[in-house]
């Protein structure tokens, strides 16, 4: 078989021994192609050079701008020279109480209190093995705080802080040794005036979630309290008896006679009982929460199949459609479903592959808010309670599109599992929600990166915003009122509700300010940008109280800064120590006392020893923010207070109509004579306009 062999044809370029000479009249036009093409192995070689040098290079030039660009930013002031208090140094948990006279701090072994502007502790409950790791604050009295924190072994308790004593109420899901699979509490937090305890609660052993209500008697104790108060009053009178009794006044001495004999002693005097002595000695046992509601998490995808054995049995169990529910309650059997899913997979067997990965299974965890009235009620389970009480209680599950409300009023009988009163479908998942401080508006952030904000006060949808298009969100709070500038109007006579800002954070470190107002949601405000560094990623923390303007947030890196809301710039940092950084940069512990002019961190650090070894040490710092020059302006403006929502009856608005009606009656006299008086005046000027007669008009009244 022939083979034809191309003459002159080279595949490989010649190697170094076979060069050929030259020309001097040979040249290119294309400058790529100056250099001769290397023979192998050297042209491997030099590709592989020359693409680690780029790398290199890129390496370079990427830290060369960061440097540059980190050159270029303004730095804010710093805040610097905390105070290093000596007690609490291995604090786990730090809580400001609401009046933000006191300092709540978790211990390793205990809870302990103290005075935010002696920084002294006041008294201490000690446990061991009960390491406090979140704690709640709530105001029940002027003068009595209601304390629920969580340890470390998800045990959640029950405290009460009275006359400079922590009183322990209970351990709501306390776990015997002996047991085999415990259950953990993965939150609990109470209503605003500690009316009801919200519980997320988790059994080890069968993997189950569920949320729990319980109806804490608050009256009851609050008798209880000023049983102990009588208590204490009556022992300070003893104490003042027994103080005078001691203390007598010597006889006189005459000069140049001797001193008097001294009668003999013949008891020692009497000391006064302390306020703690009295308080233990009275052992009052508190009243005990009881479980109003329990609320199991919606059933994953696929739903589960009717468990009916006929038709009529399924058909029964189905609900009357008056309340929208989530889809369990159906009369689809489990033969149906399974035809369903065969005849899928028939159809469509060349393209299962290209169906996503069914993710792994995460912890579910409920997030609740207790609300107040509102039209968005089941008619009659408002009536005769006050407006400032909760009634009901939202909960939506992680990764379902659901929010459900419960009613708190109905008669708590043996069976507290009942069905949703409301539930609202949204178009994905809801990732934060928020609820004003007086409930009247409820704020939800979608995964999908929409804000959905309602009027809970009317029971409308306010609005549908676009908060980012490639971003979930991640907190969504409402501002202080005061915030928005917004006037009094003139009319109607009676107060109506004013509006707020929103303030907004996504996932990706962006944020943004809405307002409630009507008609003006679309324009959000750009506070701050999504960061090109991970660095720079801010997380929000907390408004400081008494500047509702002003918000403190912590970046990736551990920097802790003081921001304005209203136009996102940093006003200061504040700076720890060299030697010590924030325990977690995602979870600092830090509290705010006195209403904002204290802001107490707790640090971590190394310190070498004499033999050279570095022993890790933690400090509590307090810093007073009124005392520095950077945040003076903001101390010196005035904020008027103002309310969100205003509940203003019929007979109010009616009398406030009538009032104002009277008041203008005086007015409409000299009003009708003046209206008279222009009434020629326009008669000419119609006259002129038609050229007609004045006297061919005729005028009836």
């Amino acid at each position: 078989m022939p083979v034809y062999i191309r003459k002159n044809v080279s595949y490989t370029p010649p190697s170094i021994y076979n060069i050929q000479l030259e020309d001097d009249n040979d040249y290119l036009l294309d400058p790529d192609q100056l250099r001769d093409i290397l023979p192998q192995p050297y042209r491997m070689i030099n590709k592989i050079l020359v693409q680690l040098l780029d790398n290199v290079w890129e390496i370079v030039e990427g830290k060369e701008n960061t440097i540059l660009a980190e050159a270029r930013k303004v730095r804010p002031p710093r805040l610097e020279e905390p105070e290093e208090l000596p007690v609490f140094n291995n604090a786990t948990a730090l809580k400001e109480s609401v009046d933000g006279k006191y300092i709540f701090v978790g211990l390793p072994n205990g809870l302990a209190v103290m005075e935010t502007q002696t920084q002294t502790q006041l008294h201490a409950w000690e446990e061991e093995h009960a390491e406090i790791t979140d704690i709640k604050t709530y105001l029940i009295s002027p003068d009595w705080h209601l304390i629920v924190t969580v340890d470390d072994m998800a045990i959640s308790r029950l405290f009460l802080f009275a006359f400079n004593h922590i009183f322990f109420v209970k351990a709501l899901n306390e776990n015997s040794p002996e047991a085999t699979s415990k259950i953990l509490c993965q939150k609990c937090e109470a209503s605003k005036d500690g009316d009801y305890a919200g519980l997320v609660l988790e059994n080890t052993g069968s993997k189950e979630v569920w949320f729990e209500v319980h109806k804490l008697p608050v009256e009851g104790w609050q008798k209880e309290l000023e049983s102990i108060a009588a208590a204490i009053s009556k022992q300070k009178e003893e104490n003042e008896k027994i103080l005078a009794e001691n203390v007598e006044d010597p006889p006189e001495q005459v000069e140049g006679q001797p001193p008097p004999e001294q009668p003999p002693q013949q008891e020692s005097p009497r000391a006064p009982v302390p306020e703690s002595t009295v308080i233990e000695q009275l052992g009052v046992k508190f009243s005990q929460p009881s479980v109003i509601l329990k609320v199991k998490p919606p059933h994953k995808l696929p739903l589960p199949p009717n468990g009916s054995s006929s038709v009529a049995s399924a058909i029964s169990k189905v609900d009357t459609g008056d309340v929208l529910g989530v889809g369990t309650n159906h009369v689809l059997s489990s033969a149906h479903l399974e035809s369903r899913d065969v005849m899928f997979k028939h159809r469509h067997d060349s393209m299962l592959k290209y169906l996503p990965e069914e993710k792994e299974d995460f912890t579910l965890s409920a997030t609740f808010h207790f609300v107040n009235v509102s039209r968005m009620l089941t008619f009659g389970l408002e009536n005769n309670t006050p407006e400032f009480r909760p009634v009901a209680v939202m909960v939506w599950w992680s990764g379902s599109p659901h929010l459900s409300q419960y009613s708190l009023l109905k008669a708590a009988g043996k069976d507290i599992e009942f069905k949703a009163d409301i539930v609202w479908p949204f178009t994905s998942n809801i990732t934060c929600s928020a609820v004003s401080p007086c409930t009247t508006h409820l704020a939800l952030g979608l995964e999908n990166g929409n804000l959905v904000l309602w009027d809970r006060q009317l029971g409308l949808d306010k609005a549908v915003l676009t908060v980012s298009d490639k971003s979930a969100l991640r907190s969504v709070r409402f501002l202080d009122p005061c915030l928005f500038p917004m006037d009094q109007p003139h009319y109607p006579p009676y107060p109506v509700s004013s509006a707020t800002f929103l303030l907004t954070e996504c996932c990706d470190g962006s944020q943004a300010l809405f307002d409630t107002c009507d008609g003006s949601q679309q324009i959000p405000r750009c506070i701050a940008t999504e960061p090109e560094n991970d660095d720079d990623i801010q997380t929000l923390l907390k408004v400081i109280p008494e500047l509702p303007e002003l918000i403190i947030y912590v970046q990736k890196n551990g920097s802790l800064y003081i921001k304005d809301i209203g136009t996102g710039a940093a006003l200061c940092q504040v700076v720890l120590p060299p030697t010590h950084s924030l325990q977690s940069p995602w979870e600092p512990i830090f509290a705010l006392g006195g209403g904002g002019n204290f802001l107490f961190v707790k640090a971590e650090g190394t310190e070498e020893t004499e033999e050279g070894e570095a022993n890790d040490i933690s400090c509590l710092f307090m810093y007073n923010l009124k005392s520095y020059r950077e945040l003076e302006p903001y101390w010196s403006r005035e904020h008027q207070k103002k309310d969100l929502a205003v509940y203003t009856d019929l007979d109010s608005r009616i009398s406030s109509l009538m009032q104002e009606r009277l008041q203008q009656q005086a007015l409409r006299k000299p009003h009708m004579q003046n209206r008279w008086g222009q009434l020629r005046s326009e008669l000419s000027m119609i006259q002129q306009a038609h050229a007609v007669p004045l006297d061919s008009l005729r005028i009836t009244f």
